[in-house]
C-alpha cells in the first residue's frame, strides 16, 4: 500500500504509453478531467468506472488484482466463485487445516481438516461463501461457537491469547485501510460486544511481536473425541497470483502429536 490507487492508474498508462486523453476517450468521457481528479486521488472512482478504466488500460489478471487491491474494493460474489474453482484442489488436498481469505480477513472456504480443528459445522462449512465471517470475529465468538483455547504469535515464547494477537495483527495489516467503508462496518459491528470494545482500545500493534507479514506461530486447546489435546502449527500465507486479493493460509505441524491427530482423525 506505498501507492495510491491514482497513482498506480497513472503508473500502468504510462507503462503502457497511454495518455489520459486516450483513456478517457476510451471510457467514453468527452474530456480528461475526470480522469485526471482520480489520479490526483481527489476522487474515488466507483466499482463501474474502475472495470471501464481497466479495460481501457488493457490490464492482465494480475495487473487487476493488484489494481483492485490497491483500490481496496471487495471481490464480488462471481470473483469469490471463481478463485475457489482455482484454490479448490489445493485448500481440499491439504492434510492439515487449509483455508481461502481475502484482504478483509473474510473467510471464504475451508477443508475439512479446518471444520474439525475449530469445530464448524458442515452446514457452516458449505455456507461459508454466503456468510463471510471475518476473521476478527472468530477471536470474540463464544465458547460454546468455538470451544477451543486459541494463542499465536511470532514464536512459541511470544504467544499472545487469541483476542489480544487477533486484533493487534489486524491494526498492523489494515493500518491503511481504516478509512475504507468495509473497515469502518466491521469495526462499528464489532464494538458492540463489550470485550472486543475494551480491547480495541486497550490493544496497539506494538503489543504483537511479529517479524514476518505472512508467518505466525499459533497453539490450539481443545477436547476432541473426549480427549484434552494441544496442537501446534506453523502458518504461512500465500497469494493468489491471478488475483492478489486473495490469500491462502496452510497449516504445518509443528511435532508428532499435531500430525497424528489428522492422520488418525481424517
Amino acid at each position: 500500500m506505498n501507492i495510491s490507487l491514482g497513482g498506480l492508474i497513472k503508473t500502468y498508462r504510462i507503462n503502457k504509453r497511454l495518455s489520459q486523453f486516450d483513456v478517457a476517450t476510451a471510457i467514453g468521457w468527452n474530456d480528461t478531467s475526470r480522469l485526471s481528479k482520480i489520479e490526483q486521488g481527489r476522487v474515488k472512482p466507483t466499482r463501474p468506472i474502475v472495470e471501464k478504466i481497466m479495460a481501457a488500460l488493457n490490464l492482465s489478471s494480475e495487473e487487476r488484482g493488484e489494481f483492485l487491491l490497491t483500490g481496496g474494493y471487495l471481490p464480488s460474489d462471481e470473483e469469490i466463485t471463481k478463485i475457489i474453482k482455482i484454490v479448490k484442489e489445493k485448500i481440499n488436498n491439504w492434510p492439515y487445516p487449509a483455508y481461502l481469505i481475502d484482504f478483509t480477513w473474510r473467510l471464504l472456504a475451508c477443508n475439512g481438516a479446518t471444520a474439525k480443528t475449530f469445530f464448524i459445522g458442515p452446514e457452516m462449512q458449505k455456507n461459508l461463501i454466503n456468510v463471510k465471517p471475518n476473521l476478527l470475529e472468530f477471536a470474540f465468538l463464544p465458547k460454546e461457537i468455538l470451544p477451543v483455547e486459541i494463542s499465536k504469535g511470532e514464536d512459541e515464547k511470544h504467544c499472545k491469547p487469541f483476542p489480544v494477537a487477533q486484533i493487534a495483527q489486524f491494526k498492523i495489516e489494515q493500518i491503511m485501510r481504516t478509512n475504507e467503508k468495509w473497515y469502518r462496518e466491521l469495526i462499528k459491528k464489532m464494538l458492540t460486544n463489550d470485550k472486543f470494545n475494551r480491547l480495541w482500545r486497550e490493544i496497539t500493534p506494538e503489543l504483537y511481536q511479529k517479524t514476518l507479514l505472512d508467518y505466525e506461530y499459533k497453539i490450539v486447546k481443545g477436547n476432541w473425541l473426549n480427549k484434552k489435546i494441544t496442537l501446534q502449527f506453523h502458518l504461512l500465507t500465500s497469494r493468489v497470483i491471478s488475483d492478489v486479493r486473495f490469500q491462502i493460509v496452510l497449516y504445518f505441524p509443528v511435532e508428532k502429536n499435531t500430525q497424528m491427530f489428522f492422520t488418525k482423525n481424517t
